[in-house]
C-alpha cells in the first residue's frame, strides 16, 4: 500500500511541476485553441515563431510604429534588459541573435529576432525561438516569444 500511496504522490509531483513550469512560461492553456491542442504542442514541439497566420493568436507576427534602426536598437537594449545573451548582431540586414537560459537546469534556447521595414515609420518583427536540446519546450520558446513582444510594447 505504502508503494501506490509513493506512485501516486510522485505522479501528482510531476503533473504539478509540469502544470507549473507551463504557467510560468505563459502557455495561455486556456485560450483558443483549447487545452488539448496547446498540450499537444508544447509537450511534443522545441520551437516557436511569430507568423501572419499563426497557430496561437499569440505568436501572430508584430508590428510596431517604430523606424526599423529604432526598433533594432530598442531590441538590442530590451533582450539584454530580459538577461538574455547577445549572440551576434547585424545591424545592415537587422536581425539578432540571442540565447536564452532557462532559471534552474540553465537549458539554452536560441532566439532569432529579423526586423522587416513596412514603410519610414511602421517595422514588423519576426521572432524564431528553439530549444537546443530536448524534444518539448514546456511552452518556453513561446514564452521568450510573448516577453519579447510584451516588453517592447511597454
Amino acid at each position: 500500500m505504502t508503494i501506490i500511496k509513493f506512485g501516486v504522490l510522485l505522479i501528482v509531483v510531476l503533473v504539478g511541476i509540469v502544470f507549473f513550469t507551463l504557467h510560468r512560461n505563459g502557455a495561455n492553456l486556456f485560450e483558443e485553441p483549447g487545452v488539448v491542442k496547446r498540450l499537444g504542442v508544447f509537450l511534443t514541439i522545441h520551437s516557436a515563431s511569430t507568423s501572419d497566420n499563426p497557430h496561437f493568436e499569440e505568436l501572430r507576427t508584430p508590428v510596431f510604429d517604430v523606424g526599423t534602426d529604432n526598433l533594432f536598437q530598442l531590441i538590442l537594449k530590451t533582450g539584454s534588459g530580459l538577461g538574455w545573451g547577445i549572440i551576434s548582431h547585424d545591424s545592415d540586414n537587422y536581425n539578432i541573435n540571442f540565447v536564452v537560459r532557462s532559471p534552474i537546469l540553465l537549458f539554452e534556447d536560441d532566439v532569432f529576432v529579423q526586423l522587416k521595414s513596412i514603410d519610414v515609420k511602421q517595422t514588423s518583427v519576426n521572432i524564431q525561438s528553439s530549444s537546443r536540446t530536448g524534444r518539448a519546450d514546456f511552452a518556453a520558446n513561446s514564452g521568450h516569444i510573448q516577453a519579447l513582444i510584451a516588453a517592447l510594447k511597454k
